[in-house]
Formats: structure tokens, C-alpha cells, sequence
């Protein structure tokens, strides 16, 4: 079975972008292999969708590495970069417990009324362990 994560930019209530180039240097370490819109991550069966774009508007995670003990690399580089931009980590999930997390508070009031009542008010993450942990609580 496939899971899959979004990280979307917002600003004001509309979708945003960033530099891919912040991407690229935090996820360099173990991207396996390139493709002009996705990458092969080390060590685990995710693929990154982005976009080939100098400014993207954020990227999709198939199967992302999954490990609540050890938290793959992938976690922490993703941390930094929400760290670092107005984003939304989002991902299907069952029943109306919020499915999305935020590393500064202070997105959420970018976010369009639409995505809250659909997602809920997102957690915010502070440590790479918090992302499984926040996936497990929403029943996805």
C-alpha cells in the first residue's frame, strides 16, 4: 500500500513558492537517483514528485521512509526546509482528526479557511520523530 505526503507553500491565504534550490541541499545526502520531476531516496522505496522549476510551490512524497524509532535523514531535511518557508505538510487521512502539521505556528494563519475545515488546525513539529507520531494520531 502507497502513502503519500504534500508540502505546500502559502501566503496570505494563496498558494506561494520557494526556492527548489532549498530543496535540493537538504535532501542531496541520499537522493539515489535524479529524473527531471522526481527522485529515488536512499534507504527506503520513496519518491520525491517536484517539479523542474528555479520556484516550485512545494513536492509530493510517495511511501515516505517510515520509522518511528529512527526517523530516516529524510525527516530532519524535511524539518529544516518547513523550518525555513510558509508550508503545509498535509496527507490523506480517515475521520476529522487533523492530517496536516506546520513547523512554525505562525503559517496557519496563511492558510485558506478551506484547507482548516478540511485538514484541521495543523500540530505544529518541532523534532524529525514528530511526523510519524502526527501521521499515527490522525487514523491515517
Amino acid at each position: 500500500m502507497s502513502f503519500d505526503i504534500f508540502l505546500v507553500c502559502l501566503d496570505h491565504g494563496e498558494v506561494a513558492t520557494f526556492p527548489r534550490a532549498l530543496i535540493e541541499r537538504a535532501f542531496a545526502p541520499f537522493i539515489e537517483t535524479r529524473e527531471p520531476n522526481s527522485w529515488k531516496l536512499c534507504d527506503s522505496l520513496a519518491d520525491v514528485w517536484i517539479k523542474g522549476a528555479d520556484d516550485i510551490t512545494g513536492f509530493g512524497v510517495s511511501r515516505p521512509p517510515g520509522d518511528l524509532e529512527e526517523p530516516h535523514p529524510f525527516w530532519r531535511a524535511l524539518l529544516d526546509v518547513m523550518q525555513r518557508t510558509q508550508t503545509v505538510l498535509h496527507w490523506p487521512s480517515v475521520g476529522p482528526r487533523p492530517h496536516a502539521v506546520v513547523a512554525n505556528e505562525s503559517v496557519i494563519a496563511h492558510m485558506p479557511p478551506d484547507m482548516i475545515r478540511i485538514l484541521g488546525r495543523p500540530k505544529v513539529v518541532t523534532k524529525p520523530e514528530e511526523f510519524w507520531q502526527r501521521i499515527a494520531e490522525s487514523g491515517a
